[in-house]
Order: C-alpha cells, then structure tokens, then sequence
C-alpha cells in the first residue's frame, strides 16, 4: 500500500489512502460461491465476507485481519510519532546543517 502520493501544481506531499486498498476492511455479500483467502473455508453466495475485490476473508478470519490491521496502524503512527519528536530535538541542528549546505 503506497499510499504516500506527490502532486504537481503546488499540490506537494500528501497522504491519501487508496479506496481498493481500504475496501478490505469493508463487510460485503457474496455474489457468487468463493473461498476464504486465509484459511481456505469455502463461502457460499449471499453470505457476509470481509473483501475487496478478488480477497474474500470469512468473518472469522476478517475479524483477525481488523485486530491485525489495527495493530499494524498503530505501529505506523508510533513511527510518525518518533519521527516527530526526533524533529523536535534535532530542528535547529538540521536547520543550521541545512544552511551550512547552501555555502
């Protein structure tokens, strides 16, 4: 998921979650008989699965998959975070080096 995106016309750096990559934390219904992309179990059609596309979790593994994905998004807001207070620390120094660069 490369949800980091740079954009032209002074639009700079941004962040923007791509919506197919989302779409896996969604509950939707089957339209046709399928598989579980975990554990294998098979899913009639019309049942409820986590999915996106052509990933179909059952409920049981897409319950597992949210505690996963959450825990993997705090992870990266942890990093975010000690970036930050890096920055905070080292601001000046950076800067000063920075300036020195220009010479």
């Amino acid at each position: 998921m490369a949800w980091v995106k740079s954009g032209w016309g002074g639009n700079g750096v941004f962040i923007e979650p791509y919506k197919t990559d989302m779409n896996c934390f969604r509950v939707i219904k089957t339209r046709q008989p399928t598989s579980c992309s975990n554990c294998g179990k098979k899913i009639s059609s019309k049942s409820w699965v986590y999915g996106s596309d052509w990933t179909r979790l059952c409920l049981t593994c897409g319950e597992k998959f949210l505690d996963t994905g959450i825990k993997e998004f705090q992870s990266i807001i942890d990093m975010i975070n000690i970036n930050k207070k890096e920055l905070k620390i080292n601001k000046d120094k950076w800067i000063a080096d920075n300036t020195i660069a220009l010479l």
